[in-house]
């Protein structure tokens, strides 16, 4: 087998010379992070003081947003830079490889281009497959990897590393037990942390890379179980924490189908605040271990003498949400599931340092971004990806202040049992496409998020746009400074039925069909 894989590799790596003044790429990808972080100044401070320095290095992303709250289509999104509409995965269970042969990766342009694509931990959510498809295409395989990150490792995943020392995180714990003191912190992101170093020494050699190389790390906190070393919870006094301060949907006038159902009894009775705040403790440790970790490897990248040829992008997968309405998941379409931190470093460009933009980015953007920083082509010369042209554009530009895009725009299906209460059971991550009943799209924009919920055309996998809409959602931004953003205080009210909000309704409506 192994054989195997460095015959394909090879074979990848002779398609094209592009490579030779390339720069280098470390793409940084964690799960589950809100921008409740330093660089981002939020009310509630948490501890990433590694994260924090990155982002006086480069510039932070004010406004980025995910194209689905969820894993698997969030990366499937990001991975192929294309929308979940496109790439047709909108759950935990379908691989995007599989509905999409001809298709190349966001790892697989660079091998494309002659570099090296290195990984470790979680980049793409790996789906389970049966049979021989399982032990060949795991993780994409030779067409996003080069030989020396195969066997793609995955500590998180492949070993279930997560449980080691906390067997009582069980995946279904409630948010209030799902989280364990660790006195080693979480080993799926120690290891895919020893993993990535070794992989970046391998491609280094006296302070240059042998041949230029793209190197993706995912780290998986803080998705749950929320695991952490004692002294990152003792950082965090469950007496100085806050809870939201808007618990429920009770006289916000959102749409029931807005909401999954979570932790909270329902959308009308929060979890008790002591609870609340044991959660929240238990992510903000999780984050802060994690931050540790990535520290050790920016430390390394440091070392090895290629940081000043080496662009870093670093993001989250999606947002979470932590009580706000009541929610204690990902799941929606609302500002603290889909949006992001994004921060992005190119020591060659000049004048970035410790900035910030405001452009309404998305992760669809990261693959043509990563390629311009890199200097190479994005994916046009195969049938895959001329059928299906990459939908994201590059954000470089932003870099320097300037402004590429209008809009950014997420999305959400709705599976309810019962629509006399549609937020309840009507999670879809490991349901078929074709047992949809509702998808809910949402358009960010400067002064509004708008969203709407459209009935599902089981047969054809498409929103039924003609049959009319079922929900919808407005939610007025103006007047709130993006940098200094807290979710308590933003889409509490729902007032896309208010009279005077009829014209900017109409005009989102428009500007999201469009899309």
């Amino acid at each position: 087998m192994r054989s195997f894989y460095l015959i394909v590799g090879l074979c990848c790596l002779i398609l094209t010379s592009n490579s030779a003044h390339a720069k280098n790429i470390v793409h940084i990808q964690i799960d589950d992070l809100r921008t409740e972080i330093g660089a981002y100044n939020t009310n509630h401070v948490i501890h990433t003081p590694n994260i924090d320095k990155l982002a006086k290095k480069g510039v932070t992303f004010d406004r980025a947003y995910a194209q689905q709250a969820l894993c698997n289509p969030s990366r499937a999104s990001y991975m192929t830079g294309r929308y979940p509409d496109t790439t047709k995965v909108w759950n935990l269970i379908d691989n995007w490889r599989v509905k999409h042969q001809l298709w190349t990766s966001l790892p697989g342009m660079f091998l494309q281009n002659g570099m090296k694509s290195l990984g470790s931990g979680k980049t793409y959510h790996d789906t389970v497959q049966n049979g021989v498809w399982n032990a060949l295409f795991e993780y994409d395989s030779f067409r996003s990897w080069s030989p020396e990150s195969l066997p793609y490792r995955n500590p998180g995943w492949t070993q279930g590393i997560d449980f080691l020392g906390c067997p009582e995180t069980r995946w279904g714990g409630n948010v209030t037990v799902a989280w364990c003191e660790r006195e080693l912190g979480d080993m799926s992101d120690v290891l895919t942390v020893d993993h990535a170093i070794d992989l970046l020494n391998g491609a280094v050699t006296n302070g240059t890379a042998d041949t230029p190389f793209y190197l993706a790390v995912g780290l998986h906190k803080p998705h749950m179980p929320w695991i952490a070393k004692p002294e990152h919870f003792a950082m965090y006094d469950l007496n100085d924490i806050e809870v939201a301060k808007q618990k429920t949907l009770n006289g916000t006038d959102i749409p029931e189908i807005a909401f999954r159902d979570c932790d909270s009894p329902s959308p009308y009775e929060p979890l008790e605040d002591d609870d609340a705040k044991i959660a929240r403790r238990a992510y903000y440790a999780a984050v802060t271990g994690m931050d540790e970790e990535l520290g050790r490897f920016l430390r390394a990248l440091e070392a090895s003498g290629v940081a000043e040829d080496t662009a870093i992008v670093l993001h989250g997968d999606h947002g979470w949400q932590l009580g706000e309405r009541g929610m204690w998941a990902k799941n929606t379409n609302w500002e603290a599931a889909v949006r992001v931190p994004l921060i992005i470093t190119a020591p060659w460009i000049e004048g970035i340092e410790g900035t910030r933009s405001d452009e309404l980015a998305e992760l669809v953007d990261i693959m043509p971004t990563m390629a311009e920083l890199a200097g190479i082509d994005v994916p046009t010369k195969h049938l895959g990806d001329r059928m299906d042209p990459i939908e994201g554009k590059s954000l470089v530009k932003s870099l320097t202040g300037q402004r590429v895009k209008d809009a950014a725009f997420s999305q959400y299906p709705r599976k309810p049992k019962d629509m006399s209460e549609p937020w309840k059971s009507n999670g879809v991550g490991h349901d078929e496409p074709e047992t949809f009943l509702y998808m809910g799209y949402s358009i960010r924009v400067d002064e509004w998020r708008y969203t709407e919920w459209y009935p599902w055309d089981q047969d054809n996998l498409v929103a039924r746009f003609d049959d009319g809409v079922y929900a919808r959602e407005l939610y007025d931004w103006r007047g709130i400074e993006s940098a200094t953003m807290d979710y308590d205080i933003v889409e509490n009210l729902n007032v896309a039925e208010h009279a005077e909000n009829a014209e900017v309704t109409e005009q989102l409506h428009d500007l999201l069909l469009a899309q």
